[in-house]
């Protein structure tokens, strides 16, 4: 089994400390690289090609979401998780727009940051608890002003939206519901085209505001 190769990008030496120590129990990951600033980082980013970059918002020189937009830039397959020890909407949701696919604080459980690493390597989000609140709170804002989704789902696939926006992974869902992971997908590229939605936040959205799940 290939290991996820990470960098951690931070200039806190606790936190990288605590990572090292979580990481090495976990031997699917694999640290190949630390670095204390942004351009420090952009050079082992492109020298090391790690799957996941753990990165500091605010950063000595170049901060995180600058540094976030060169990496996709030039390694658009790299999966980016955000951390900081402050939280602003303004933050996530800026975060998220330049690609990242995570945020995790910097008082994470080990379980945090090992669970948004496994999420962003097959492809998802990772935005749980109160990250997942602020970015639908600042999606419902930006569509305040438009008019609803079109468009009507099917049984099966609310049954999977319902599941999508629980948190639950394409393969669990697969398992829950007896059919493969291909399968899921497939159903869940299905709602994104009725529903004119691009992400999965979106769909967490959509859900909410049309009382297929509740909060």
């Amino acid at each position: 089994m290939n290991k996820i190769k990470v960098i951690i990008v931070d200039d806190h030496e606790l936190i990288v400390l605590a990572a090292r120590q979580i990481f090495s129990k976990v031997p699917e990951i694999k640290l190949v690289g630390v670095a204390n600033t942004g351009e420090e980082a952009y050079k082992k980013i492109k020298e090391l090609k790690p799957d996941v970059v753990i990165l500091d918002v605010i950063l000595p020189g170049m901060d995180g979401i600058e540094l976030t937009k060169k990496i996709l830039a030039e390694q658009p397959s790299a999966k980016i998780v955000l951390h900081s020890s402050s939280v602003s909407e303004d933050m996530i949701v800026t975060g998220f727009e330049a690609g990242a696919m995570a945020y995790v604080p910097k008082n994470f459980k080990p379980g945090q940051l090992i669970e948004a690493i496994q999420t962003v390597v097959k492809g998802e989000h990772y935005s749980k608890g109160f990250v997942s609140e602020i970015l639908i709170e600042s999606f419902l804002k930006s569509k305040s002003k438009k008019d609803g989704y079109s468009g009507k789902l099917t049984e099966r696939e609310t049954e999977i939206l319902q599941a999508i926006t629980k948190g639950m992974t394409n393969q669990q869902l697969a398992d829950n519901l007896h059919i493969s992971v291909r399968t899921v997908e497939a159903h869940k590229s299905n709602i994104m085209k009725k529903l004119k939605i691009n992400s999965t936040a979106e769909l967490v959205v959509y859900a909410i505001k049309h009382k297929i799940v509740k909060i």
